[in-house]
Order: C-alpha cells, then structure tokens, then sequence
C-alpha cells in the first residue's frame, strides 16, 4: 500500500537532513510589510504528532510511505531523502507562507505556487491513498487539491470554522475559505471527537467520517529534577485569547492579593500586537513584576525543559477539545488547572486528574491556582492520578496505528471497488463521544 502522507511539521532530526540558504534581509523586511508574525520566517519545532504518525508507519512491510510537507529557506525547490525506510519529499514554502497575508482566498490560490509542485510529486509516486493531515494550514492542505484522481483522506487536526473561534479571536479568512474548499472536494475523512464530527458534518453532510486517534508507541514524557523558578506556566505554540492568556493573568491578578510574589510564565509565540496587549494589561493589572514572558523555543526538548521550571500549569484553553499541552502538563507531572471544554471532564470520569472550571470564569480559575498553593496534598494526588491517566491512554494510542491503517485500506477498497466500509471503523457519536 503505498501512502502519500501531506503535513506540515518540523524538528531537528528533519531539519538535519536539509540543506538551507543563508537569511536574506529581503525576506525580513516582506515579514514586516505584510506584518506577519517573526516566527513565519523562524526555525522552530512544531506539530509532534505528525512524527508520531510517521514512526507508527516506518518499515512497515505492509506500506510504503511517502511524506511531502512545506520547509522555510531551503536551498533548493525541493529537497528530497529517505530516513528509517520513509521517503520524504519537501517543497520551499516561503512565497506561500508569505503571500498567507492576502485575504481572498482565490488571489492567494493563484499566486501561491505549492500546488504546482506538490502535484507533480503526487502524480511520480503515484500513490493508492493521499492523506492530508489538517485542512486548517493552508500552506500545506492546499497540495491535497492538487492530488485529483487519487482517494483522499484527511484527519481533522482541528475544525477551523468553528462558530465560537469568532468569540475568542478574529478568524483567518484564508484558512476558513482553504478549509471550506477541501470539505467541498473529499469524500473521507477522520475525527478523534464528537466536537468535530458535529461540526464536519454542517459543512459535509454525506461525508464519511472515520474514528481516529494519533497513533504513539506508549512512551511518555518523563519528569526531570529542575529547580522550580516559577509558580505557574501557561505554554503555547501561539498565544491569545482562545487560549486563555489573558484569563490566566487576571486570575493571576486575583491570586496576587493573597500571595504578592506569585509568578507566571507565558512561555510561546505571540504577534507583537497582541504582546503589547498582553504586557499592557499585566500594567494594568499590577503584575507586571509577576508575569514573564518566554519566546518559543527551536527545539521541543528545550521547551519540554523550561516548562518543568514550574510548579504547576494553568492552561485555560476556551476552542479546543482537549489541548496537547495539557497532555504534556500530565506527563511532566504539574498540576493542571484548565476550562470546561469538550474534553476536558473526561481528565475527570475515573479519578481526579485536574481542577477544572467553567469556561469564562476567572474567580474560579484564580481559586483552583490558589488550592494548587495551598494544598500539596491535593497538588500530589492530582499530579499521580493525572500520570496514571496518561498511561493509560498510552497504551490506547497504541492501538491507533493499527487502527489508521485499516482506515487507509478501507478508504483504498470503497475507492476503488466499491466495498463497504465496516460499521465499527466509522465514528459513532453515542459510543465514540
């Protein structure tokens, strides 16, 4: 079975593979005339379960896999190499990142030139299944309308046009028109919630819609000795409202009246706007002296590190079903304070994993960091039961390698053949929510 696999990911075993060009002003200068963020342009770590993915899938007898993703600054059009019996093809994405800031959704899909490139490749390996990781990214989902003729299947990352997305942020009208457009073409694709399906089913109403999980094989994060700089982190790939910054420091502000020294480390990307506002509202507030901000970090192990510098993680989250950091927070062993979501009551359903409080609601944010300080007792029960948890969902994502697998052979047969899809690879919202 031979699988194209489209994502958009990076870390520092890929990037040791490829060759870059040197920075060039002229494209420092484009990222402040479009004001884009800095990071657009930055080498960084980003996506980890894309890798996961991938690693389920190496030297597998039964697929041969095939990876085409975008890459700043590299030294040639495209740079291919094969790494643990996986091939990788990636394409220069710098034109297409930087033309992102153009609103209209047809302008950006003529000028940008990913397409053009990625369409060739497909059509080389010619493969049985291309799979679209994320329809949200439009430097890297836009390929997956280039690959006509072949089955499509794409596993939902996230929703984008999520109605509410509209109450906690400005929505990128790109993305929302780059994923429109896919749910318009495709037939298949696959959730890991009920969220999404509920959502994926507005836009696609005789889609066939696949159970999914990231697949892993069982191994967690493992907590190191540091020395303990700060009371409370809150960690992002990209900070805003929709992850609950600003709620993380007016609960902090709450919790400042009662412990002065109280500390918080945002730890992230930001837009420098948005910075302005955040520090301006922590001057506002009176703990600027409290909060620190943190850049985002290269590489994942470097951040992975920092985070344990804290004692414990508020992370807010007010859009997503769950969040990752909230999995990591779990596995390093901090004490988690987090929203109501979709997701989050299942830390709950078993034993306590995290405090929990209603979405919006910063007085019962700040109470919850104030019982992680005043309860170490209540902090190491939440701290093992949430290790405990995390285990034990390891050992579930074990099996959605396996799984996802099944999935790209059915997808390949119903395709092709005709054949029906069996009834329990399908999501099934009274047993799957």
């Amino acid at each position: 079975m031979k699988i194209v696999l489209i994502a958009g990911f990076s870390n520092s075993e890929i990037r040791d593979h490829l060759e870059f060009k040197k920075d060039h002003k002229l494209y420092h200068w484009l990222i402040r005339l479009f004001h884009l963020p800095a990071r657009v342009w930055e080498f960084r770590d980003y996506a980890p379960w894309i890798p996961s993915i991938i690693s389920d899938m190496e030297n597998r007898e039964d697929v041969e896999l095939h990876v085409l993703g975008p890459q700043i600054k590299l030294k040639t059009h495209v740079e291919e190499f094969n790494l643990r019996g996986v091939q990788y093809h990636f394409y220069r994405s710098d034109l297409t990142s930087l033309l992102r800031k153009i609103g209209n959704y047809r302008i950006w899909k003529s000028l940008q030139n990913a397409g053009r490139t990625t369409s060739k490749i497909i059509r080389k390996i010619n493969p049985d299944l291309v799979v679209l990781s994320g329809a949200e990214n439009p430097a890297t989902s836009i390929n997956i309308l280039y690959a006509k003729g072949f089955p499509r299947l794409c596993l939902c990352q996230t929703i984008y046009n999520n109605p509410e997305r509209s109450l906690y942020s400005n929505p990128n009208r790109l993305k929302q028109e780059m994923e429109k457009d896919i749910f318009s073409h495709l037939q298949y694709f696959g959730v890991y919630c009920g969220m999404h399906y509920r959502l994926l089913r507005e836009f696609c109403p005789n889609a066939t819609i696949f159970k999914f999980g990231y697949p892993s094989k069982g191994k967690l994060l493992e907590p190191v000795e540091v020395e303990k700089e700060y009371d409370f982190v809150n960690f992002a790939l990209m900070h805003g409202s929709r992850k609950g910054t600003t709620d993380s420091i007016q609960a902090l502000a709450i919790v400042k009246e009662k412990y002065p020294n109280v500390t918080l480390n945002i730890v992230g990307g930001c837009d420098p706007a948005g910075l302005e506002n955040l520090k301006q509202m922590c001057e506002e507030l009176g703990v600027n002296e409290n909060v620190i901000f943190t850049p985002f970090f290269e590489k994942k192990e470097d951040l992975i590190h920092h985070v344990q510098k804290s004692r414990f993680a508020v992370l807010p989250c007010k859009l997503d079903h769950t969040a990752g950091t909230m999995s990591q927070s779990m596995q390093l062993g901090l004490p988690l304070v987090v929203y109501k979501t979709t997701g989050t009551p299942a830390f709950n359903r078993e034993k306590q994993c995290a405090l929990i409080a209603e979405k919006e609601n910063v007085e019962e944010l700040a109470q919850h960091m104030l019982s992680l300080i005043e309860k170490p007792e209540l902090a190491e029960e939440l701290r093992k039961n949430a290790r405990e948890f995390q285990e034990r969902k390891a050992k579930e994502r074990k099996q959605n390698g396996d799984r996802l697998i099944a999935t790209m052979k059915a997808v390949i047969d119903n395709h092709c053949d005709g054949t029906p899809i069996p009834e329990e690879y399908l999501y099934n919202l009274e047993k799957d929510e």
